[in-house]
């Protein structure tokens, strides 16, 4: 392995809009099931494309302040999703990134080990979180 090369607990994570445009799938379809009634209300979701900026800074403003943002009973993935919804897209660590999900979902924390994390990261397909370079 190449030493500039970050392993997979090094490297820093967020989500990808470019690859999320590029592989057909619409962040803003799947950003505003997270937006609270207030939000929904306020960007006016569902007619329109709503821009990935405006999402983010309601998530992390107001939304993501709700208890119920992440829960233990919400999918992994989903929760991984938010987390970073949450902090506005900042690129995590995979020891990061644990210790946000033991912290809100307070159980499970199996799923949120940095193992683990890296296995479903590495699969997913469907909310683009992907790797980020040092220039993100």
């Amino acid at each position: 392995m190449n030493k500039e090369e970050p392993t997979q607990t090094e490297a820093r994570w967020a989500i990808d809009l470019n690859w999320l445009k590029s592989n057909n799938r619409s962040f803003s379809v799947l950003a505003r099931d997270s937006l609270c009634t207030k939000c929904r209300k306020k960007l006016k979701t569902g007619s329109t494309e709503s821009k990935a900026a405006d999402l983010l800074k309601a998530i992390q403003n107001c939304c993501s302040k709700s208890p119920g943002f992440i829960t233990p009973g919400l999918p992994i993935q989903e929760s991984i999703f938010r987390v970073f919804l949450a902090d506005g897209n900042k690129p995590l660590t995979l020891e990061e990134l644990s210790a946000q999900l033991n912290q809100k979902r307070g159980i499970n924390v199996y799923y949120t080990s940095a193992t683990t994390l890296s296995r479903l990261l590495k699969n997913d397909q469907y909310y683009g979180i992907k790797p980020v370079s040092d220039k993100y």
